[in-house]
């Protein structure tokens, strides 16, 4: 990824519209503006909330897509 990516796909009837920025402490800052939520992705290991309003179901949604793009820190 070269600093920032642009990401929109649906899955389960939620479409996602995702914004994707190198974190310089590591990982990838994943931001959903639509959805006021936003992660930080290790890939082939997790998305953490990075804040209180993160769900679950998105939270699983947002890291299966990513896994399925190879994306690299």
């Amino acid at each position: 990824m070269s600093n920032s990516d642009h990401e929109v796909f649906e899955t389960d009837g939620t479409r996602y519209d995702l914004v994707l920025v190198d974190d310089p402490y590591g990982g990838i800052l994943v931001v959903w503006p639509q959805g006021k939520q936003f992660w930080r992705y290790h890939p082939r290991d997790r998305l953490k909330p990075l804040m209180a309003m993160c769900n679950d179901y998105d939270t699983r949604n947002i890291f299966a897509y990513l896994e399925t793009r190879r994306y690299r820190c």
